[in-house]
């Protein structure tokens, strides 16, 4: 009896030792599979916080953009309005009233024409400021792009015109068997269409020619620009001059 006792207790111990390995076994791959379940968790939530930053990086690019994009409105209004300056705004001092007169033409048509005076509107500054914005509007309005912003320049070629600056023209006529040479300016002022000359008999060619450039650019609402100068007088003109004992480079130039 205690012999079969001891018997069966070595083969359960024998069966024990033959079941350990497999058991080992059994363990050791379920920890690899545990390892690898949690590799692919933190490389999941690493892909995951990766994505994140990125799309962070990307929502600030965006905004920055954005911004950039604001500024740049920003600075292109305020670029524009320093641009327009006094553009359709005249200064009236003129007996009692004091004050910013704005006139908007379009296609040489006036489609505005209001005064802001100094009086009204709290002063001369305050005054100028209010006639700005509501040029501004007008012009916005209407869709109006004053010639100084225009690709093609005020002073850019004509070929209507002779001297090659746009409403500067040399006029020529023979009038009693004499010659009338003058310098015209051409403009716009209360939707009718003016034409000042100057005479190259009294201003000289250059002087004449130098007059018609202020007045036209003075009723354009901007500065001449530098370094314009006429064309050459045709070989018949040049006689006449001589003839007449005018100088070609006599620049009397009114104030």
């Amino acid at each position: 009896m205690v012999k079969k006792k001891q018997v069966k207790k070595q083969v359960k111990k024998k069966q024990l030792k033959g079941k350990a390995p497999v058991k080992k076994k059994a363990v050791a791959k379920k920890a690899v599979a545990k390892k690898a379940v949690a590799k692919k968790a933190a490389v999941k939530k690493a892909a995951v916080k990766k994505a994140a930053a990125r799309k962070a990086v990307a929502k600030k690019a965006v905004a920055k953009k954005a911004v950039t994009k604001k500024k740049a409105a920003r600075a292109g209004a305020a670029k524009n309005a320093k641009d327009l300056g006094l553009t359709y705004i005249t200064r009236m001092d003129h007996g009692n009233t004091h004050g910013w007169w704005v006139r908007v033409y379009k296609d040489s048509k006036p489609v505005e024409s209001k005064l802001f005076s100094d009086g009204v509107h709290g002063g001369k500054l305050k005054a100028k400021r209010m006639a700005q914005a509501h040029r501004d509007q007008v012009v916005k309005k209407h869709k109006i792009v004053p010639v100084h912003l225009r690709k093609t320049r005020e002073h850019s070629v004509d070929k209507r015109s002779t001297s090659g600056v746009v409403g500067v023209t040399l006029s020529v006529a023979e009038k009693a068997g004499s010659l009338r040479v003058h310098w015209s300016a051409r403009f716009m002022e209360k939707g009718r269409q003016r034409n000042v000359s100057f005479s190259v008999r009294k201003y000289g060619y250059e002087g004449a020619f130098r007059n018609a450039l202020k007045v036209r650019f003075a009723a354009i609402e901007r500065s001449v620009p530098r370094g314009l100068k006429p064309p050459a007088p045709s070989k018949k003109l040049e006689r006449w001059m001589k003839k007449q004992n005018i100088n070609p480079a006599v620049n009397r130039v009114t104030r």
